[in-house]
C-alpha cells in the first residue's frame, strides 16, 4: 500500500531541495561567506607570523644596540668591519679569494 504523492507534496520536496540549494550556495560563494571566511583567516596567521618574525628581528638588534652601547671593543669592531676604519699609525690590507681572481 503505497502512498501516493500528490503533485502538492512533490512541489514542496522541490521548493525544500531549493532552497537548501541557495543556501548551501549562499553560504560558500557571497562576499562573506565561508571561502572568504577561510581565505581571510589565512592571510591573517600569515601577518601573525611575519609580526613575530619582526619582533624577534627587533628584539635582536636592541641586544646588539645595548651591545654596542656597552662595550667599546663591540663598537670597534663593528667600525673596523663595516665601515673599514682603522687607526691613524695602521696599514689596511686587502685580500682576495682566489676564487674572486679571474685569470
Amino acid at each position: 500500500m503505497k502512498r501516493q504523492r500528490s503533485k502538492k507534496d512533490r512541489l514542496l520536496t522541490w521548493l525544500y531541495l531549493a532552497i537548501l540549494l541557495f543556501l548551501i550556495l549562499f553560504l560558500f560563494f557571497n562576499k562573506y561567506g565561508l571561502l572568504k571566511y577561510f581565505e581571510l583567516k589565512s592571510e591573517i596567521n600569515a601577518i601573525e607570523r611575519e609580526i613575530e618574525r619582526s619582533k624577534n628581528e627587533i628584539e635582536e638588534l636592541d641586544k646588539n644596540i645595548k651591545s654596542l652601547e656597552s662595550s667599546d671593543s663591540e663598537l670597534e669592531k663593528v667600525a673596523r668591519e663595516k665601515f673599514h676604519m682603522k687607526k691613524k699609525n695602521e696599514k689596511a690590507f686587502k685580500f682576495q679569494d682566489k676564487k674572486d681572481t679571474t685569470n
